[in-house]
C-alpha cells in the first residue's frame, strides 16, 4: 500500500514486474550478465556471497524482522541455511532452500523470487500441470467446465500424493501477512502449476485422484502436462473468472441498498487520477444521502491495496471521528543497506533523502514518523451514517486492510466472508528497494516502513488478519452453479432477513 514513486508491489507471487531501466556502468554491467538456468549449478563460495547478500539487506533494512519469528530463531535459522551451502547446489535448489526461511518473515510485502528473465521463461516453455484449481475452505477444487476432470471436483491427490500433503510443502514458498494462509491459498490458486514444478520438477504426465461433486466415490485419471503458455490460456478461461474490475464501482442494488466495490487502491499517482477519484466519493456520498439510502455493502475481496491516502480518503466518508493516515509508522534506519546489489531503477540517494525528511530518531534508536507528515483527516459532512456490510477475503491485502482496521473503529459495521489477507495490527510495507542477487540473479525485496493500524476495540489473535462476524465462503455447489455465496450472504442480511446456514463456514 504505502509505496514510493520509485518502486511498486504486486501481489502475483511468482508473477513479478521487472524493471528494465538503468544508468551508469554498474548497471550496464548487471544488464549484460547473463541469467542462469534454473539447472545451474553454483560453487559454494557463490551460493554463500547471495545468502550474505540477502540476510544484510534482510537484517539491515526490515522495520519488521522480528514482529512474528524471534532474533534468535532467525539467527539459529540462517547459521542454518548457511551450512547448508557447503557443497555446489543448482539454481533449483538454492530456491528452494532459501525461500521457506524468507517467508518467515510473515510479510506479504517482503519477497524472494527467481530472476524475472526466468520467470518469464520458465511461463512460455515448461510443461506443466494443466488443472486450474481453486481452493475452498483449504481444499482443492477443478475450476474449468471443459477439462478431462469435471468442473467443481474436489481433486484428493496428485501422483499417489494426498493434496493436503502437497500444500503442505508448496505453502510455505507463498508470502502472506501473519500466520493467516487465506492470502496464500488465495495466491496458490493463480500459482500452483509453477510451484508445483519448482518443488517436484517437471511431469509428463499426472495421475489424478478426484471427488466429483455429488459422488462418495473417488475417480481416477491419467493427464498430461500441457505448456505453460497454454495453461495461461486455460487460467484465463477459468470458471471463476470475474474478469476486468473497475477500480472502484457505485451500484444500485434496490431501495435502500447500494453496493460500493472497492476493487484497488492503485491508482491515483497522476493529478486526474486523484481528482477522478475525489469527484466520484464526493458526489456519489452526496446522492446516498439525498437518497437516504440505509445500507451500503461494501466488497473489498479483490482489494490487495494500492496508493497511500486512498484508503484514508474512503474512509472520510465512514468516519465517526477524526483520524490520522495511521497510528504510527517507523523504520530501523535512513540508510539503505547493500546498496551496490540493488536492482536496476533503484534511487537510493533520493530515498534516503525522503526517509531524512520523513523520520526522526527516537528513544528507542529507530527511526519515528514526524507527526506532521502523518496527515489528519476529519470525518465529512455527508459521512454516511447507515450500516456497513464489509465484505472481506484472502486477497484484502495491505491498503484494503488499512481501510478495514479504521472501520474497525465504528460501531455500524459488519464484516463478512473470510479472514483477511493482510495483518490486523502491524504490518511492513513504504518505501521498498529491490535487490538482484550477485550470482543467481534471484530477487529479495524489502519494504523499508513498519506501520501500526487503528484497529478499534475488536481484538484478534497474533498473527491473524482481520476476522469477520459472519464466517462465509462459497460451496462447492455454489461454485459450480456460479453464485456469489457471500454477496448473497450479506443481502440477505441488509434486507433484515436470516441468511441461509448453508452460506457459513463450518
Amino acid at each position: 500500500m504505502f509505496e514510493s514513486l520509485t518502486t511498486r508491489i504486486l501481489l502475483g507471487g511468482l508473477v513479478l514486474s521487472c524493471f528494465t531501466a538503468g544508468t551508469g556502468e554498474a548497471a550496464k554491467s548487471k544488464k549484460n550478465r547473463l541469467t542462469p538456468a534454473l539447472e545451474q549449478s553454483f560453487t559454494p563460495e557463490k551460493l554463500k556471497e547471495d545468502f550474505n547478500v540477502l540476510r544484510q539487506a534482510l537484517e539491515g533494512g526490515h522495520p519488521g524482522l522480528y514482529l512474528y519469528t524471534s532474533k534468535d530463531e532467525f539467527d539459529r535459522r540462517f547459521d542454518q541455511a548457511d551450512k547448508a551451502f557447503d557443497r555446489p547446489m543448482t539454481l533449483r535448489e538454492f530456491y528452494l532452500e532459501v525461500a521457506p526461511l524468507v517467508e518467515k518473515v510473515y510479510c506479504g510485502h517482503t519477497y524472494f523470487d527467481l530472476s524475472p528473465k526466468l520467470l518469464k521463461s520458465l511461463q512460455k516453455e515448461t510443461a506443466l500441470f494443466p488443472l486450474p484449481l481453486i481452493f475452498l475452505n483449504k481444499k482443492a477444487y477443478v475450476d474449468h467446465a471443459k477439462l478431462d476432470v469435471p468442473l467443481g471436483s474436489q481433486i484428493t491427490a496428485i501422483n499417489g500424493m494426498p493434496m493436503g500433503e502437497i500444500l503442505a510443502k508448496l505453502l510455505p514458498y507463498v508470502r502472506s501477512d501473519g500466520y493467516n494462509a487465506t492470502l496464500k491459498y488465495r495466491q496458490m490458486a493463480e500459482e500452483f502449476a509453477l510451484h508445483y514444478f519448482l518443488f517436484f520438477g517437471q511431469k509428463e504426465k499426472f495421475q489424478i485422484d478426484y471427488l466429483p461433486f455429488g459422488s462418495e466415490k473417488e475417480s481416477s485419471k491419467s493427464i498430461k502436462s500441457v505448456p505453460a503458455g497454454k495453461l495461461e490460456k486455460t487460467l484465463s478461461e477459468r470458471h471463476s473468472t470475474i474478469g476486468k474490475l473497475k477500480k472502484y464501482k457505485l451500484s444500485h442494488v434496490e431501495k435502500g441498498i447500494q453496493l460500493l466495490s472497492m476493487n484497488s487502491f492503485d491508482f491515483g499517482l497522476n493529478k486526474k487520477g486523484r481528482q477522478k477519484y475525489k469527484t466520484f466519493l464526493r458526489d456519489n456520498f452526496e446522492t446516498l444521502e439525498e437518497d437516504e439510502v440505509e445500507h451500503i455493502v461494501l466488497d473489498l475481496r479483490q482489494n490487495d491495496g494500492g496508493y497511500v491516502g486512498n484508503d484514508a480518503q474512503l474512509f472520510s466518508y465512514f468516519a465517526q471521528a477524526p483520524f490520522r493516515d495511521v497510528k504510527s509508522a517507523d523504520t530501523k534506519t535512513l540508510t539503505i543497506p547493500v546498496k551496490e546489489h540493488l536492482a536496476r531503477n533503484q534511487f537510493p540517494k533520493m530515498l534516503e533523502k525522503m526517509l531524512a525528511k520523513d523520520f526522526e530518531k527516537s528513544d528507542t534508536g529507530r527511526f519515528v514518523m514526524l507527526q506532521e507528515k502523518n496527515r489528519a483527516w476529519k470525518p465529512r459532512k455527508t459521512a454516511f451514517d447507515g450500516h456497513v456490510y464489509v465484505l472481506i477475503g484472502g486477497w484484502t491485502h495491505s491498503g484494503g486492510v488499512v481501510l478495514c482496521s479504521f472501520l474497525l473503529n465504528n460501531d455500524n459495521v459488519t464484516f463478512i466472508g473470510e479472514e483477511t489477507g493482510g495483518g490486523h495490527a502491524n504490518f511492513t510495507a513504504g518505501n521498498m528497494v529491490l535487490y538482484d542477487l550477485p550470482n543467481t540473479r534471484c530477487q529479495i525485496e524489502v519494504p523499508l516502513i513498519r506501520y501500526e493500524s487503528y484497529r478499534g476495540e475488536k481484538t484478534f489473535p497474533k498473527g491473524s488478519g482481520i476476522r469477520p462476524d459472519h464466517n462465509v465462503a462459497q460451496s462447492q455447489k455454489d461454485l459450480i452453479e456460479d453464485v456469489d455465496t457471500v454477496m448473497k450472504f450479506a443481502l440477505e442480511l441488509a434486507r433484515g432477513r436470516v441468511p441461509p446456514e448453508d452460506g457459513r463456514d463450518k
